[in-house]
């Protein structure tokens, strides 16, 4: 097998904030897939589902989001939620410069990025050929209280900035202990959110998680059943509830948060049930 091409390089958000970006280039390339990663983590912990899909001719493009990794932005700060989705579109139109083909584009979001992904397609239909989200922030597992939520909306307007810990237990992304290691030693991964980060969320996800019929590209969603920090009940009634005609539900469910990481017999299988996907629509 060819040596993965990886190049890096840096963009522009609408506000100027400055971005880093990763692109892995195969030998043919034959579709391009773009990323959203999760909460907390970065461009490089992708490298499973690089080494599964660039093979099959990927060209795949990674940002930091903002306050992420090594993007600008304070960590876990955005001042609207809206600043990803926006940040996402720019990287798309990056993936596309100086290109005359039209090479399928799939969009696959994990986590806080399955968010993103989804809020994205909800807002510019068809900007995309195909939809994938691996355990989507559409809910947790343990709903804030009424009072906490709206301590949390009045603190984004007087102290927006403020800077909370996720409480995200990393023992629970994967069954990996190497993977969970990793993840802890990490200097580009981080446990901050903000106030403003905490209720622009909540209400992005009330937003489109409740808006499930505004999705009309062929999506694939891959939940972990045993997910203790995102709810995957929630993913799976967000997933019953769509009403495009290409739909697929694999539903792992004895897997933790971080499928693509599990442990080697799991992720492979998590992994071909993503190629053999891929291959029936784009190839």
């Amino acid at each position: 097998m060819a040596e993965i091409q990886e190049n890096t390089g840096k963009f522009e958000g609408r506000d100027g904030t400055s971005l880093f970006y990763r692109n892995y280039i195969p030998e043919k390339e034959r579709f391009q897939v773009v990323i959203s990663h999760g909460l907390g983590e970065h461009s490089g912990r992708y490298g499973h589902v690089v080494d599964a899909l660039c093979p099959m001719g990927a060209s795949l493009w990674i940002h930091d989001h903002r306050g992420h990794g090594r993007s600008q932005g304070k960590r876990g700060h955005v001042n609207d939620f809206d600043d990803y989705v926006q940040d996402l579109k720019m990287l798309m139109a990056l993936a596309r410069t100086d290109r005359t083909d039209r090479l399928p584009r799939l969009l696959l979001g994990h986590s806080m990025g399955g968010l993103i992904a989804l809020s994205f397609a909800r807002q510019f239909p068809r900007h995309v050929d195909g939809l994938i989200v691996s355990s989507p922030l559409l809910g947790v597992p343990k709903p804030p209280p009424p009072v906490l939520k709206a301590v949390a909306r009045i603190m984004s307007v007087i102290w927006p900035t403020l800077s909370l810990n996720n409480r995200l237990d990393p023992s629970f992304i994967s069954h990996d202990d190497d993977e969970v290691r990793a993840y802890e030693q990490s200097e580009r991964v981080h446990s901050k959110i903000s106030a403003r980060w905490f209720a622009r969320c909540m209400a992005e996800i009330e937003k489109t998680g409740g808006s499930p019929e505004a999705i009309t590209d062929p999506i694939l969603m891959q939940i972990a059943g045993e997910d203790r920090l995102v709810s995957a009940s929630s993913a799976l009634a967000y997933f019953d509830a769509l009403t495009v005609a290409d739909k697929t539900l694999f539903h792992y469910e004895t897997l933790y948060h971080e499928i693509y990481n599990e442990k080697r017999p799991d992720r492979e299988r998590v992994l071909e049930d993503l190629r053999q996907w891929v291959a029936a629509r784009y190839l």
